[in-house]
């Protein structure tokens, strides 16, 4: 009887322990840089195709309204016009600001200086974000949450790498914001 408890006993510890172990390398996955960047490019990814469909979408949906409205000979009327106008002003600024949010994204090398710049994006009006203001400490906490000291650093140097690049800057109150990107010219012969 009692070898039949111990044995019991020690099959549900073990059987705790493995879950535990389970959970903990979930956790160290889960704040593994690697694996953050992946589901960050998997995101952006879903994010620019669902754009690309409401767009689409859209695009149809004045189509139709166009036609719906057109008589021959006779120019659509004033209300009409002033709404698919105002529609496509509102599509086009919503594909500019996924444009600025995948450029500025686009400006990090390294996976931290990714992941950086992705939460930047999130809080920064002209690249579609509608969140707070980021503080430098409190991206530590959001990318490094640990505290190991090696995440840290790694944050620590992605943050100056960049501001240096001229691609963010931390104010010395410590609120960091995204630089204007600058505007590209092409010159055509």
């Amino acid at each position: 009887m009692k070898l039949r408890s111990i044995l019991r006993n020690v099959a549900r510890q073990e059987a705790a322990s493995v879950g535990q172990a389970a959970r903990r390398a979930a956790d160290s996955l889960r704040h593994d840089s690697r694996v953050q960047d992946t589901a960050s490019r998997l995101k952006g990814r879903a994010q620019d195709l669902g754009g690309s469909a409401r767009a689409r979408a859209d695009e149809h949906l004045e189509r139709l309204i166009e036609r719906r409205h057109a008589r021959p000979g006779a120019p659509l009327p004033d209300d009409v016009a002033a709404a698919l106008a105002a529609r496509r002003r509102e599509r086009e600024a919503r594909v500019a600001a996924a444009r600025a949010r995948a450029a500025l994204i686009a400006q990090g090398e390294t996976p931290e200086q990714r992941r950086v710049l992705t939460l930047l994006a999130d809080s920064t009006g002209w690249a579609g974000g509608q969140g707070e203001g980021l503080r430098y400490t409190g991206l530590l906490d959001r990318l490094a949450p640990s505290g190991d000291p090696a995440a840290e650093m790694a944050i620590h140097r992605a943050l100056w790498t960049l501001a240096e690049r001229r691609v963010l800057a931390v104010s010395p109150h410590g609120e960091v914001t995204a630089c204007e990107l600058p505007i590209e010219v092409e010159v055509r012969d």
